[in-house]
């Protein structure tokens, strides 16, 4: 009867043991086919992507699945013979890219010198004409003055007439500094002329007045050339 009890009990324990057991044992298996089968379906994926890369490159070389070598190999030459023409008209377009460039660039230099030559020209042009306009209002004042001093002697302010002569000097010095080298011999020359009646003022009125009015009629030829 106890030998009875005992091995029911056993049975129970087995039955219970079993049952609380089974599942963690179940769990350990399913871990270890769930790692096997993460494995395998990564290999998998990487053979799918082999074949994938395998086809698209056999499609790119317009090449049928199942292409001969002799016929790959024809075909990859093809290709290389095809992607050496592609760089040598690559080759070709930069080139004549550049020499276009470097045209445009020696057309824009030549432009850009002749401009800055013209403007160079211009601004040369437009000096001499200021330089010339000034050296006959210059020259019209002085004229003009020489109007006073020909009054003066004629009413015989001999005084009065020597002071506009002296200013007349002064404005011939200034009109100097900024005249051309033919323009500063012309108005040396009215230096010693205007000086030269100046002088003569005290001796010989007379030949002063002629000498003012000759030097008058000078200065209008000197201003219309």
């Amino acid at each position: 009867m106890k030998t009875a009890v005992v091995v029911i009990i056993l049975l129970v324990v087995f039955a219970v043991g079993g049952y609380l057991g089974l599942p963690m044992l179940i769990q350990k298996e399913t871990i270890g086919l769930k790692s096997d089968l993460s494995d395998i379906k990564q290999r998998l994926d990487t053979i799918e992507e082999y074949i994938k890369k395998e086809q698209e490159a056999k499609e790119a070389a317009r090449l049928p699945k199942d292409a001969d070598p002799q016929r790959i190999i024809k075909t990859v030459n093809t290709m290389l013979a095809e992607v050496a023409a592609l760089q040598d008209s690559h080759k070709k377009e930069l080139s004549a890219v550049a020499e276009t460039i470097k045209q445009q660039r020696v057309s824009t230099e030549e432009a850009l010198r002749k401009h800055s030559d013209n403007l160079d020209k211009i601004t040369k042009e437009i000096r001499s004409g200021l330089q010339r306009v000034g050296f006959n209002v210059a020259m019209a004042t002085v004229r003009g003055n020489l109007i006073k001093v020909q009054v003066e002697l004629k009413s015989k302010n001999v005084g009065t007439a020597k002071s506009e002569v002296d200013l007349i000097y002064e404005l011939f010095e200034k009109t100097k500094a900024t005249a051309t080298d033919e323009q500063k011999k012309a108005i040396e020359e009215l230096q010693g002329a205007i000086k030269q009646a100046r002088d003569e003022m005290d001796s010989n009125l007379p030949a002063a007045l002629n000498r003012v009015d000759l030097l008058w009629h000078e200065m209008g030829k000197l201003i219309r050339r």
